[in-house]
Order: C-alpha cells, then sequence, then structure tokens
C-alpha cells in the first residue's frame, strides 16, 4: 500500500476554538492511553505479527455478522500524507508543510482463522466490509490497542488506527493534548484515504464507503466526539461514533460544549466508574447533550486505561471489545439483534463487571 495525498479536508489548527478548549481544560490530563500496556513506538515501521433505528441505504450487499474469530486477520503498516495541512513546530521539530500519519490497517483475509496475531500483506476477504477509524488517546500508538482491533478485524471489519504526530508516544515534545485541535480532520482524511483506493492497491473494494464507524479512547474519544458531532468539523459519512472514557463536552461544540449537531449518528460511550484522568460524571453530561440512541456502559471498578487495550483477556476488556462490536453490527452491518447483542454481553458479564443504560429516544 502506497502512500496518498488525500483531498483537503477543513483545517482546524492548534489555535482553532477546540484546541484552545483543550488547552484549558485538558492540561490535567496525563498518560491518557494504552502505552502502558502495550507498544508506544509513535510511528511503526513493521507490520505487527503475531439493529438500527435509519438503516444505511447502499446497493453494495451488508457484509455479514461474526464472532471474533471468524475471519483470518491481515495488516498493512500505511503512510497517509495530508499535504493540505501543516504539522505545527514542537520542541526541536520545526514546522512541517503536511502532515504525516504512520497508519495499522487490520482486515478480515483469506485462509484459517489464527489464534491472536495478523498476517503482513495477507490476501484480503472479499469484502466489502464495513470501515471503522480508532483513535488512540493521549501518549498512545495505533498500535498499542492492536490486540483489541484484530478482534474486530477478525468479526469482518477493515480497522484503521493511526498514529497522531503531536499527541502520541515519541513526539518531539512529548504528547501534546493540543492536537486534538488536528486530529478530527485526520478522521475525515482517513476516511477520504480508505473509501476509495486505486485500482490496483492490495485493498481496493475492500472497504464499503457507505458504512463507516469511529472510535477513540480518552483524547480519541474527544477525537471522535468532535468528528461525529461538532459543527466545526463534524463528518456526515460517519455512521456510528464509540467513545471509550472520553467523555468531553468542549468536544461536541456549542458555546458551553454542549450543543453539538442535532440528529448525529448513535453513540456508544464506556467508562469506568473509578476513572481518574476522565471523571466518570462526564459521560452522563455527554449522554445528555447528545441524546438518542445512544447506549452507556458502565464499567464497574473500572479506570482509565487497562480496559481499553487488552482485547477479550479479562471481563472488563470483553465487555469494552464485545459491546463496541455488537454496537457496529447494528448500524455499521444493519444486524437487527445488535443493539440488544450489548445488552446481552453486559448481561453475561455479570453487574459486578458492567452495566449499561439504554435511550432509543
Amino acid at each position: 500500500m502506497t502512500s496518498a495525498t488525500p483531498r483537503p479536508r477543513p483545517l482546524l489548527g492548534p489555535g482553532g476554538r477546540l484546541a484552545a478548549l483543550v488547552v484549558a481544560g485538558l492540561l490535567v490530563v496525563v498518560g491518557c492511553s494504552g502505552g502502558d500496556d502495550g507498544p508506544t513506538t509513535a510511528a511503526p515501521t513493521t507490520a505487527e505479527a503475531t439493529a438500527t433505528t435509519a438503516p444505511t441505504t447502499t446497493t453494495v450487499p451488508v457484509a455479514p455478522v461474526a464472532d471474533p474469530g471468524t475471519y483470518a486477520v491481515g495488516s498493512v503498516q500505511d503512510t497517509v500524507v495530508d499535504d493540505t495541512r501543516p504539522t505545527p513546530s514542537q520542541g526541536a521539530q520545526e514546522e512541517l508543510p503536511e502532515r504525516t500519519l504512520p497508519v495499522l490497517v487490520l482486515y478480515p483475509a483469506e485462509g484459517a482463522p489464527a489464534d491472536g496475531g495478523a498476517t503482513p500483506d495477507a490476501t484480503p476477504e472479499p469484502g466489502p466490509w464495513p470501515l471503522v477509524v480508532f483513535s488512540h488517546g493521549l501518549g498512545g500508538t495505533g498500535p498499542a490497542y492492536a490486540t483489541t482491533l484484530r478482534a474486530w478485524a477478525s468479526a469482518g471489519y477493515v480497522v484503521v488506527a493511526p498514529t497522531y504526530p503531536l499527541s502520541s508516544a515519541g513526539s518531539p515534545a512529548g504528547p501534546q493534548p493540543a492536537d486534538l485541535g488536528n486530529q478530527p480532520a485526520d478522521v475525515s482524511v482517513l476516511i477520504d484515504r480508505y473509501t476509495d483506493l486505486p485500482d490496483g492497491d492490495p485493498l481496493a473494494g475492500a472497504v464499503d464507503p457507505e458504512r463507516v464507524g469511529i472510535a477513540g479512547h480518552s483524547l480519541g474519544g474527544f477525537t471522535s466526539l468532535a468528528a461525529g458531532y461538532n459543527p466545526c468539523c463534524r463528518d456526515d459519512r460517519i455512521d456510528a461514533v464509540a467513545e471509550w472514557a472520553g467523555a468531553y463536552l468542549p468536544a461536541l461544540g456549542g458555546a458551553e460544549g454542549g450543543d453539538p449537531v442535532a440528529d448525529g449518528p448513535p453513540l456508544l460511550i464506556v467508562h469506568g466508574d473509578s476513572d481518574d484522568t476522565v471523571p466518570y460524571g462526564r459521560a452522563a453530561a455527554v449522554a445528555e447533550a447528545v441524546g438518542p440512541p445512544l447506549w452507556s456502559v458502565t464499567l464497574v471498578g473500572g479506570e482509565h486505561i487497562p480496559p481499553y487495550v487488552t482485547g477479550l483477556d479479562s471481563p472488563a476488556s470483553t465487555v469494552v471489545t464485545e459491546t463496541t462490536l455488537r454496537f457496529f453490527d447494528a448500524f455499521l452491518k444493519d444486524d437487527p439483534g445488535g443493539a440488544d447483542g450489548i445488552e446481552e454481553v453486559v448481561a453475561e458479564a455479570g453487574p459486578d463487571v458492567a452495566t449499561v443504560e439504554v435511550d432509543q429516544g
């Protein structure tokens, strides 16, 4: 897969309103990522080894609903270059004329499913498949969440996980939360790239451009809220938004941060009630501001990082991975049982692990 120069997207630079709100209200947030529990390199150079209220209308067959482990998983390390927006100076690094995103791409692949792991450059399983763009937390990287993201790919999704240039591990002057001002436009650039791959690209035809979801953890959750709901940078191609421990009212827009775009996409919130970094009470405020349809999952005793980066290896992380998968099944695969599946996953885990509140309007 070659580098790409996507079409221009609206610029929301570090001096913009969203970035200013971040600087004013988020400087206390540190360590908002999976960096302590996974890879922390900012720009990996090798592939990792290892039911809807308004159904989407499309002429393309809907991808089948599947459980994690149904498909083998392939991986590609891509680089997406947006030459319409600069990267601001940081530390000893001078301003760059473009914005460069290392991207981990995980996708359903031909062959027998393997335990864990992904096969670099494997032949894609014929699709098309829904696209999910995942945004990491402050000080993280896309690959830090690979265990969770592989589970989605193995259930029939193309998952794109960028490493943002100024908020990630290895940033020139350390991870900067103000890069949130640029990240919603990055999400749109990635949607541009992967929904319109050129003929000859190994993944050409693998993505259904009419079925796009986004998700993110912590600062990546803020990014997802902005890309899904904020008038500054909302992308109306997004059909579903999932945010984990990333409840932040100013990301939504409005004078007080609580006035998102009306009739936005469905929202899944996952938040631990013992989160000391992004307080649990913010989840209810975001839910009230966005409104239905939404699902709000509480992780009992859940903190800010561990449940979100470890796939299916604990009851809490299984709830994170599988409720998000069922949410996307409902709104990206038109699964009539997907929404109920969110509640079923939580019920199976038990009230000592998680609870869920549902508002379908």
